[in-house]
């Protein structure tokens, strides 16, 4: 993954650790996008790790849908799914979570609301991840593509 990319990807959780929640919905209120700071432990540590996920979906029932932006090889993928069980920081809440992998059709159905809802950061979003070529496509091609694209579910708790 290149230097620029690197940093992009880093620089929600540093607006998060120096600036605090306020700063980080004052960025959400003008890109248009939540965050949610997942807190996983490490698979072979063992020691806590932080990572800050756009948050592509939502549903009634307290889930919050996010995508690895390095796909499968991210390392908080690997955390996750050696220990499900996470805390997520989001909307200045802190609650215990699980996550699960959804991917395929309820994934990429997910992702695709997310592009269609927010078509400027969707494109930003596919062109550092790469996982679809183009966006400009029918709703059917775009699923059939994005159903290999790897959807988290995050269950939080009450």
């Amino acid at each position: 993954m290149g230097r620029l990319r690197r940093t992009l990807f880093r620089l929600p959780l540093a607006v998060e650790r120096i600036a605090g929640w306020h700063l980080q919905r004052l960025v959400t209120r003008l890109v248009g996008v939540d965050w949610i700071v997942l807190e996983t432990v490490g698979r072979r540590s063992g020691r806590p790790h932080a990572v800050v996920l756009d948050v592509v979906g939502r549903d009634a029932h307290r889930v919050v849908y996010v995508q690895p932006a390095a796909g499968r090889a991210a390392a908080w993928v690997h955390n996750v799914t050696a220990t499900p069980d996470v805390t997520a920081r989001l909307d200045g809440r802190r609650v215990r979570a699980r996550v699960r992998d959804v991917s395929g059709p309820e994934g990429a159905a997910v992702v695709l609301r997310f592009l269609r809802a927010h078509p400027w950061y969707g494109r930003l979003i596919a062109w550092l991840v790469g996982y679809v070529d183009r966006l400009e496509r029918p709703d059917a091609e775009l699923l059939r593509d994005l159903a290999t694209t790897p959807v988290f579910a995050i269950d939080l708790e009450a």
